[in-house]
């Protein structure tokens, strides 16, 4: 069908071509009658050219517009599969975002917990610490009223023994 109608198209073409040489010739001699007959061809060269090219870009377009087409329809279809998944995907990074959010807060939640646990054990801690000196204080006095408690009663004793021996 597209050939027929190119072959047309070249057959048109070519046949003004061919009147072309033959008014060039009797407007050579100066006959005024083949000079009107040169403008009608050359008007009617330029309708022929136009008509020509309407069937050129109509079998162009017979030919190039199905595959087209067929090309814009899967390209929709494309677009619209990439738009799914870009959604898809979005709402994924959503979630991992939330429950990257969710592990984090429960990540500060803990270590606010342990920094108070932290916190209580240094305070008892500190609280030890300062009761065993307390008592290492205490401890040292006891030894040393006791230390003089033992001097006193062995001074006492010895005083005793003095008084009794000198006697």
């Amino acid at each position: 069908n597209i050939k027929c109608s190119s072959r047309s198209v070249l057959n048109e073409l070519s046949e003004p071509a061919a009147m072309e040489p033959q008014a060039k010739s009797s407007s050579s001699n100066g006959n005024s009658k083949a000079e009107g007959q040169t403008c009608c061809i050359s008007k009617d060269q330029d309708v022929m050219g136009s008509l020509a090219a309407l069937q050129l870009s109509a079998g162009v377009l017979q030919i190039a517009e199905p595959p087209l087409d067929r090309v814009r329809v899967q390209l929709r279809e494309l677009i619209g599969r990439q738009n799914k998944i870009y959604i898809d995907l979005s709402k994924e990074k959503y979630k991992l975002d939330c429950s990257e959010v969710a592990k984090l807060n429960d990540m500060m939640g803990d270590v606010r917990r342990y920094k108070d646990k932290l916190a209580k054990i240094k305070k008892e801690m500190q609280g030890i610490y300062h009761r065993t000196k307390d008592l290492k204080k205490r401890a040292a006095n006891v030894a040393a009223c006791k230390q003089r408690d033992y001097q006193r009663k062995l001074d006492r004793q010895q005083h005793e023994e003095s008084l009794i021996g000198g006697h």
